[in-house]
């Protein structure tokens, strides 16, 4: 019996150290299965982690050239603009130059066109002073003329009386006259009488024609 029990612990105690072994050894195993899973996983990460830094070199390097080509360009856009500016600004001061100059232009020909407008009005003025002057003096010597004309019309029977009257006195003068002095005086008479007559003649015709 005595030896049953000890058997019994003995194999009590093997089956307990067995499993206390086989607990080590499958914990032993899942261990070296994580490490060896950690070590996989570390090489991975390793080699992810040297892309990953390649890649950021690479970027980097790209940045870089990027910043520096933009730099450039930028560098050059702004000499561009400066360049522009300059430009601008002198074309700036030429157009003011060219603004100044053209208003003093500008109050120049309003001073003469006001000089000329103001010349023009006394022109106006005075040709039309001088043309309502002359057409009152024409329309006063018409007035003048015309009774002149309402007189000889008036004097003309009378002038025509007398003519004939005088012709009336010639012929008698002449028939009855013996005296070559006598003669002689007629003669002037006619004569004169001949000239009275061309001139009345002569206003009459003046006057019709008027």
């Amino acid at each position: 019996m005595k030896r049953r029990e000890a058997l019994e612990s003995t194999v009590h105690f093997l089956q307990s150290e067995n499993e206390r072994l086989t607990e080590r050894y499958t914990e032993s195993l899942h261990k070296f299965a994580a490490q060896i899973e950690l070590r996989t996983n570390y090489r991975s990460l390793k080699e992810d982690f040297k892309r990953v830094t390649d890649e950021l070199s690479q970027k980097e390097i790209e940045y870089k050239n990027a910043v520096e080509w933009l730099k450039q360009d930028h560098m050059t856009k702004i000499a561009d603009l400066e360049s522009q500016i300059r430009g601008f600004q002198m074309q700036k001061v030429a157009n003011e130059a060219a603004a100044s100059q053209l208003h003093q232009d500008l109050a120049v020909h309003k001073n003469h066109i006001d000089m000329l407008t103001r010349r023009l009005e006394q022109v106006c003025s005075e040709v039309e002073s001088r043309y309502c002057y002359e057409i009152q003096g024409l329309k006063d010597l018409l007035l003048i003329e015309q009774e002149e004309k309402n007189e000889l019309n008036k004097k003309f029977p009378d002038l025509e009386k007398e003519l004939f009257m005088s012709q009336s006195k010639l012929a008698e003068l002449q028939r009855d006259s013996t005296s070559n002095q006598h003669m002689e005086t007629l003669k002037q008479k006619i004569m004169k009488l001949r000239k009275e007559n061309e001139v009345l003649k002569r206003k009459l015709a003046d006057s019709k024609e008027s």
